[in-house]
């Protein structure tokens, strides 16, 4: 029956599978009708109360080769003019229709597994480069317990990699194979629709990283400049060019390392306080929350409001700069944010 249907719908030796799944379907359904009506036509005087919904059952179980036996033509016109001819082209039509469906959805979970397909996605945080498996489950991990974060997706930008690993793919997460700093794939990432994009290292022991990370940020800041940017930076001299740039935020892991290590020896078991606050796994973390109003519109009031809500107020942040230390009598303005250590996140704080 395929090799009927391939000499069927050949054309001058050149196949068009668009249009001859078209023809199929065409034919299929006509071949639908033809049956139906031929059922209706031939038995219905033996059997006046056959109706178009019997006659169509009919059809579909006999194509499915399924044969429940409630329904069968008893006429000669019906056995051999319909009967016939639905059983042996509809089982045909029909296994090349499901072959065809099958082939199409496996197909494109193939691509998609590739990373060829084009995000649908909206307000989706992009992840740029594939460093380690363990580390990018780490940060989806982190992005799922913040509700924040929890419900958006999550799109993986690589160039080298073949596949999506399999942890990622059932983690949910979309991937694009290509060049970061090419326009068509973060074209293909649905930048436009994005809400974050954080740029990893991919080989933290090259030096040049940095380079092809601040092409990325300046295409990502070219194509969405309302796209926040959080980029890792392995030489903190190539800090302010990422700046520059326009990336939101930059972060030098080097850097930061160093601090920590000095921290550490002079206030031994700080680390672990650091682990807990940068982790929303369990414990406390920092916040920046939002004020909508307040009464008095100082400093005290918000430390008092923490302390009856189970809130540690440490600071303010002005205009991107953090306040820590202030006064009780400090004023507080409008455009501040708190920032507080507690063990869930809140919208806002209204007094």
């Amino acid at each position: 029956m395929f090799r009927v249907l391939w000499l069927l719908f050949r054309k001058k030796g050149v196949t068009s599978m668009v249009g001859n799944r078209g023809k199929v379907v065409l034919i299929f359904l006509c071949l639908i009708w033809y049956s139906t009506s031929g059922y209706l036509f031939f038995e219905l005087p033996k059997k006046p109360d056959l109706g178009w919904l019997d006659a169509l059952w009919w059809t579909l179980v006999t194509m499915a080769t399924v044969g429940y036996g409630d329904y069968f033509p008893v006429s000669a016109g019906g056995r051999y003019l319909v009967g016939v001819p639905t059983m042996v082209f509809g089982i045909g039509f029909l296994g090349f229709i499901i072959s065809e469906v099958a082939s199409n959805l496996i197909e494109s979970q193939s691509r998609r597994l590739q990373g060829m397909l084009n995000i649908k996605s909206h307000n989706h945080i992009i992840i740029v480069n594939f460093s380690r498996l363990d580390e990018i489950m780490n940060i989806i991990e982190e992005l799922r317990l913040d509700p924040t974060t929890r419900d958006k997706d999550i799109c993986l930008i690589d160039e080298k990699l073949e596949t999506i690993p399999r942890r990622l793919h059932e983690e949910g997460v979309c991937f694009v194979r290509g060049n970061p700093t090419e326009e068509a794939t973060l074209r293909q990432a649905n930048l436009d629709k994005a809400s974050n994009a954080i740029i990893l290292s991919r080989d933290r022991s090259d030096p040049h990283s940095d380079d092809q990370n601040l092409v990325t940020t300046l295409v990502i800041e070219k194509l969405n400049p309302d796209i926040f940017t959080i980029a890792e930076v392995l030489d903190p001299q190539k800090i302010r060019q990422f700046e520059l740039a326009g990336c939101n935020s930059v972060i030098c892991v080097s850097q930061f390392a160093a601090n920590l290590i000095i921290q550490e020896l002079q206030d031994p078991g700080l680390k672990n306080i650091l682990e807990d606050l940068m982790s929303n796994r369990e414990g406390s973390q920092i916040y920046f929350v939002d004020i909508k109003k307040m009464r008095e519109w100082k400093y005290r009031e918000l430390v008092l409001w923490g302390l009856e809500n189970r809130f540690s107020v440490i600071g303010l942040l002005r205009d991107g700069t953090p306040l820590l230390g202030c006064a009780a009598d400090d004023a507080v303005r409008e455009t501040d944010r708190v920032i507080m250590v507690g063990e869930r996140r809140i919208s806002r704080i209204e007094l």
